[in-house]
Order: structure tokens, then sequence, then C-alpha cells
């Protein structure tokens, strides 16, 4: 009789101790800078490595996100005037999709996107709707600077929302910052 309380504390003991072994087994993640500025290739491998990790480690955050530019799509809502796909060439790992909403943009202008997805133009109107000039704005295989709000995990690609392009000047001053953190570390 004395056997079965003591079967009972083994189980209990092993059912306990599996999760906590299995939780250690789980990739530890480099906390989020102070500046929030983080390399496509870290942010996306965050997410294939331990994505209930990548989600705390970025949820509430506005972050700046440096990467290769896949793919540019137009909004698929009212509110929403530019989709940018920041992904490797292999396409090896997770996306980061950065949502532009109307308040990106001047107003009265608007985004056309390439039937190929390879380039977006911005179109600038006066308010009865003339055009006033283009200029490109975006286009695939460049390195730019996606600044938004972290907002989900959305069928394998992490979404930000309200988003903007880091000006080059700038993209190049966190270029630099990140390439001497991370040597430094090495």
């Amino acid at each position: 009789m004395a056997t079965i309380p003591k079967l009972l504390s083994f189980f209990l003991l092993f059912c306990i101790a599996i999760p906590l072994v299995a939780q250690d087994a789980a990739p530890v993640l480099k906390p989020l800078n102070k500046r929030g500025v983080v390399k496509l290739k870290t942010i996306a491998g965050d997410f294939a490595a331990n994505e209930v990790a990548a989600i705390a480690k970025y949820s509430g955050h506005r972050i700046t996100v440096i990467g290769r530019v896949a793919h540019l799509s137009q909004g698929s809502s009212e509110n929403k005037v530019l989709v940018v796909t920041l992904q490797d060439a292999a396409a090896s790992l997770p996306a980061v999709k950065g949502d532009f909403l109307t308040g990106s943009i001047p107003e009265y202008s608007g985004i056309e996107i390439s039937q190929d997805g390879s380039s977006a133009t911005l179109v600038q109107r006066d308010s009865t709707g003339r055009i006033l000039g283009q200029k490109n704005f975006l286009n695939a295989d460049s390195i730019i600077g996606l600044k938004g709000n972290y907002k989900e995990l959305k069928v394998g690609n992490v979404i930000l929302t309200d988003c903007k392009i880091i000006p080059k000047e700038r993209l190049h001053e966190l270029r630099d910052e990140l390439e001497k953190k991370q040597s430094s570390v090495n």
C-alpha cells in the first residue's frame, strides 16, 4: 500500500519535470536593443526559433527592421495604402510585412504599384485630383529601414503596422551602430 503514494509522487514529479526540461530546450532570445532596431535576419530567426518568446520580445514595441524589400503590394483596405514585404532572397525565413496607413503619405496622394510588385510610385495630387508629380517611392531588392508597431504573427509572417521608411542617411547610422554592437559581442 505504501508503494501507491510513492508511484503517485514519482508520476507528479515526472509531469512537472518534463515541461521544465522542454522549456529549457527552447532557444533564449537576445533582448531588443534600446532603439528597437533589428536586422531582418534577427527578427525572422527569432520567430522561426521560438515563436512564443519572439511574440513576448516584440509585442508592444515600435521597431525598425533593416532588410531587403522582396515585394510591394497595394493595401487590402481603405485605410491601408501599401504593404511592403521584407524577406531574404532565398525566402528561407519568415517575412516581415509592413502596412502603410493612409496618413503615411501626403494628403491627396496615392501609391501605384507595378504589375510585378517590384516598384511603388508616389503620385502627388492637388485637392482637385490633378497630378502634380510622380516619384519613385520604393523598389524590390533595395535595403531599407522599415519602422512600425509590432501587430501580430499572421500565417507565418511578422506584421508591422503604421509603418514609415527610415531616411537613407539615418539608415546608414543605424546599420553602422548594429554592426559595431555585433562585432563587440563576437
